[in-house]
């Protein structure tokens, strides 16, 4: 019955779903630039005099390279652009303490923190790339002849080649492994959260729907969606079609209703089951007179397209209608409560008629 017209569930908002994954990356890489910070600019003020000058650039380098990340990250929208320059210098850096060694030869040592940050800060993805990025760099620099100036026993580079690997294998599992999870946590969320914005009976969003989704959603595109127009409309006598063919034969000709409404919308316009027998059609983009339009276009196919019942007899059903203009982002519940006002206006005038002044 929807598929044509899902289009409304990209409204619905979904943002507490992402926000715990997207300040775990963002704490995350607010810790790894900290604490980078502080440990690189410690190592170059207090102890640059015994450092050699190779050593001394590329903590340097692996400062400018944090400084920039952060930079990106916190003041440009690029925020994955900042993630993968932080990698990417630490990368870098990391080469070239292989190839330094560090103090003493140290330096593999302080290496093994680098998988673990990748995975936290930019992903599964991205932190399978750097990881493999890193084994290599690190393998071709440890096993290739006069690579690197560092004097490392071949025992010890197998072991920091080797606890590496089973540091990014468990890495990795548990990224998977909470992506996963998280993906199916997301979906159960937007499942229930579109279940909560949509009419059962009809499969069309509810009122909850436009409070908590819709209005939101003009309000912060105002400049581009408004005016925008609201049509209220329900069905005349409907009390009378409950009465006379039950309850069963009541929800069929809302469901008939919701079907003729919709062929004379846009799939940018969104439907909604206010109440029993009431609608409201939100219209961006669009003002009053044009709306007027579309409400009486409604109108006139309702009236002209009876619906069939079970014994083959024909029910023709009839609504009114008001119509109303949102010019500014604060009119969202003056409007409605005008459209509304004028439905009933349509109501006292005789039914089956359109107000939109």
């Amino acid at each position: 019955m929807q598929e044509k017209y899902e289009k409304w569930h990209r409204y619905i908002n979904t943002d507490n779903v992402d926000n715990v994954e997207v300040k775990r990356q963002n704490m995350s890489l607010l810790a790894m630039i900290t604490l980078a910070i502080i440990v690189l600019a410690g190592l170059l003020i207090v102890n640059h005099q015994e450092y050699s000058a190779l050593l001394n650039a590329s903590i340097f380098g692996g400062l400018c390279f944090v400084i920039v990340s952060a930079c990106i990250f916190y003041l440009t929208s690029y925020q994955q652009v900042g993630r993968i320059v932080l990698c990417s210098g630490l990368l870098v850096f990391n080469g070239m303490l292989i190839y330094s060694g560090g103090t003493e030869s140290t330096a593999l040592y302080w290496l093994f923190y680098y998988p673990l940050m990748t995975y936290s800060v930019t992903g599964k993805k991205w932190g399978s790339f750097f990881s493999f990025c890193f084994v290599v760099i690190a393998f071709l620099l440890l096993y290739t002849d006069g690579a690197i100036k560092a004097e490392y026993a071949m025992a010890e580079r197998s072991r920091f080649l080797l606890s590496s690997l089973v540091i990014i294998l468990f890495s990795f599992i548990n990224e998977f492994y909470r992506e996963q999870s998280h993906s199916k946590i997301e979906s159960v969320s937007i499942d229930h959260k579109r279940d909560a914005n949509t009419d059962a009976l009809t499969d069309i969003p509810n009122r909850r729907f436009l409070e908590a989704s819709y209005f939101p959603y003009l309000k912060a595109n105002a400049n581009l969606l408004l005016p925008a127009s609201l049509i209220m409309t329900d069905i005349d006598h409907f009390k009378v079609i409950n009465d006379t063919y039950g309850h069963d034969v009541g929800d069929k000709a809302i469901v008939h209703c919701v079907n003729v409404i919709r062929k004379a919308l846009r799939n940018t316009d969104v439907l909604c089951r206010v109440g029993g027998e009431e609608f409201l059609v939100c219209i961006p983009q669009m003002g009053i007179k044009k709306a007027e339009k579309i409400a009486e276009k409604i109108r006139v196919s309702l009236q002209d397209t009876p619906m069939v019942l079970e014994d083959g007899k024909l029910l023709t059903i009839r609504s009114s209608f008001g119509v109303s203009e949102i010019v500014s982002s604060d009119e969202f519940n003056s409007a409605i409560k005008l459209a509304d006002e004028r439905l009933y206006t349509a109501k006292e005038k005789g039914r089956n008629r359109v107000v939109a002044d």
